[in-house]
């Protein structure tokens, strides 16, 4: 029987922080599963909002360098979803108003979305036959180094 270890969603984000980090770019926000510790960016329609919070998401982590901004969702496997709703916040908008407050005091012209997932090569997979609506695509390795797989816009170091 073959083991898999499963690294854990917190330490992709953490890895990709240290990265993001010793690469130039400037942490805005970040947040752990089930911690709370993110920024919670609200729809721009607070149309049938019965609840503070309802309809928000929380980035992963957003990161700045030289005006342009970093999006992530974070897992520690692939999810189909993730990378749908990345999709539909970079073509509709529907996170513009909550995001152009965060970084409004940096300058940002280009937003860019994208996942980090661990250097597991199934998930590698899936996640490159699923890029359509994200821009990058960042998986994190056991080492604690992080490889760029797909970088749709020559973003990344």
């Amino acid at each position: 029987m073959e083991r898999c270890l499963i690294m854990k969603e917190e330490r992709v984000t953490i890895n990709i922080l240290n990265w993001l980090e010793s690469n130039g770019w400037k942490i805005i926000c970040y947040d752990f599963p089930q911690r709370g510790t993110g920024v919670l960016l609200h729809p721009n329609s607070d149309e049938n909002r019965t609840t503070k919070n309802k309809g928000g998401i929380i980035p992963d982590i957003l990161a700045t360098r030289n005006s342009v901004a970093l999006f992530f969702e974070n897992k520690d496997r692939f999810v189909l979803s993730d990378f749908e709703k990345l999709k539909e916040i970079k073509t509709i908008g529907n996170y513009s108003n909550s995001l152009n407050t965060i970084l409004s005091d940096f300058n940002v012209t280009s937003v860019y979305y994208g996942i980090g997932i661990p250097a597991i090569e199934k998930h590698i997979k899936k996640s490159l036959e699923n890029i359509d609506g994200i821009d990058f695509l960042i998986s994190s390795l056991e080492n604690g180094g992080v490889q760029i797989n797909f970088d749709k816009n020559e973003v990344l170091p």
